[in-house]
């Protein structure tokens, strides 16, 4: 145990021992320590560490001799010219465990990034808590929770789950913006060695539920990843990439089930766009991207999966993302074109209509600028939700082959009875979505406010993007 009389130098010297005694632990594992991340995430040279003497209180209980440090790392730095803060939970001490002291770095740390308004980076790789620090150890979780809570939709949090990541750290980091695993990953609030399915909270599955928002092979990867988000939570993105080039996407539009992640390459900003959650609910697309450099959320049905319809796994995805969009006023657009809510038992046992009511609500709340486009179908209650003019939209466009009505033609067709020849259904149901479903007669009441063509879609977004920037 580290004796009260050692000079500033010896400590010193005994906290990098220690540090390199766990990066050869980590080595054989794949793991870096939790300096060696730091070194990772900030521009080099950068990295403050905060708290680095920071030690429990010790008792006649304590066996851990020789563990002297909290086995975490706190600190700021600067991530390509940006302040961030971060903390690193270090496995190769104590297993990563977390106690009182462990928790206050912590919670110090987050207090730091509040006062700043700066992003706060969390590395998770704990077993869990110091068993013999008791409800101490729990109160250091709740404390935690506490500050997590404080910053949503005040900063920015960036969660990497590199290790262990169980119980109340699951909790934790599923407050966080944006979680990134690697493949030494799990998340779970029940161990996966006392469930019947093993599979729980691995990498894999955790990617596949939208439990993580990004799966990484290591590391490296996953702080090269971070590196790459930090900007997008800032106002700019730079690029050379002409805001008023026209797009080349009429023919992708009109082929029907189309990939809707090829439109969104063509509008937004040379190589700009990274998707979130695309493991998730992928007839869905959320993600980060800049028209004329300028930072944008987008959300996009694909028609190219499942018609692009808004099942409930869909909805929560888009609700989601447009509430994190709005909690840091980043634009958001919205790309429509899908065949409305599945017409199946399955969606109602899912609660449908509350996921729908949280996309409503999550369009509605905010003061992010909205735009949406409608570049195919959009029907009933489908259109409406989807960030429509009446949820407060600040601009609605539409292309000039879009389809809008309260119900799909071939539906309102057999609603109406107007069928009376089955070999003529297609032919009837065409006629009635020229008349009823054409663009125009949203535009006649308001409700879209230019009818566009194609080539024209990244050059009229960038315009209403610096129209709502005044």
């Amino acid at each position: 145990m580290v004796s009260n009389k050692k000079s500033a130098a010896e400590l010193r010297e005994l906290l990098a021992r220690r540090q390199s005694d766990g990066a050869e632990k980590l080595a054989a594992s794949g793991k870096l320590t939790a300096k060696g991340r730091m070194e990772l995430l900030f521009d080099e040279g950068t990295f403050v560490e905060v708290g680095a003497y920071i030690r429990r209180k010790t008792t006649e209980l304590d066996i851990t001799s020789g563990e002297d440090f909290e086995p975490v790392v706190t600190g700021y730095g600067a991530v390509d010219g940006t302040l961030v803060y971060a903390f690193s939970q270090d496995f190769s001490r104590l297993s990563g465990a977390l106690g009182e002291a462990h928790a206050k770095k912590i919670a110090d740390i987050y207090d730091m990034a509040l006062r700043s308004e700066a992003p706060i980076v969390g590395v998770f790789d704990s077993a869990g808590a110091k068993i013999l620090e008791g409800v101490d150890a729990l109160a250091g979780y709740g404390k935690i929770m506490e500050k997590a809570s404080a910053a949503k939709t005040a900063i920015p949090q960036i969660a990497v789950v590199a290790g262990p990541c169980g119980g109340a750290s699951a909790v934790i980091a599923r407050m966080f913006d944006v979680i990134i695993t690697t493949n030494n990953g799990s998340l779970y609030i029940v161990p996966p060695s006392v469930c019947e399915d093993k599979e729980i909270g691995t990498p894999a599955r955790l990617y596949q539920s939208g439990a993580s928002t990004f799966s990484v092979e290591g590391e490296k990867e996953a702080f090269d990843l971070v590196r790459r988000l930090v900007p997008y939570f800032g106002t700019f993105i730079e690029t050379t990439d002409d805001a008023s080039r026209a797009v080349d996407i009429k023919s992708t539009v009109e082929s029907g089930a189309y990939e809707v992640r090829d439109v969104i390459a063509e509008i937004a900003d040379e190589g700009s766009f990274i998707e979130l959650k695309a493991g998730h609910a992928r007839h869905m697309v959320t993600g980060l991207a800049s028209i004329n450099s300028r930072v944008i959320g987008i959300v996009a049905t694909d028609p190219a999966v499942k018609g692009g319809a808004l099942c409930p796994c869909a909805v929560e995805k888009a609700a989601d993302f447009v509430d994190m969009c709005s909690g840091f006023e980043i634009p958001v657009v919205t790309l429509v074109d899908t065949v409305g809510v599945p017409q199946k038992d399955k969606a109602e046992e899912k609660n449908i209509s509350e996921k729908l009511a949280h996309l409503a609500v999550s369009y509605t709340g905010g003061l992010s600028p909205k735009i949406t486009v409608v570049l195919g179908k959009a029907f009933g209650t489908a259109y409406t939700v989807l960030g429509s003019k009446s949820l407060g939209a600040d601009v609605a466009l539409a292309l000039d082959t879009a389809q809008i009505a309260p119900m799909a033609p071939e539906r309102a067709v057999e609603f109406l009875g107007d069928v009376t020849d089955e070999s003529k259904k297609s032919e009837i149901a065409a006629e009635w979505a020229d008349k009823f479903a054409s663009p125009i007669e949203a535009a006649k009441g308001g409700h879209i406010d230019d009818i566009i063509e194609a080539s024209e879609l990244r050059a009229r977004i960038a315009a209403s993007l610096e129209m709502l920037a005044f």
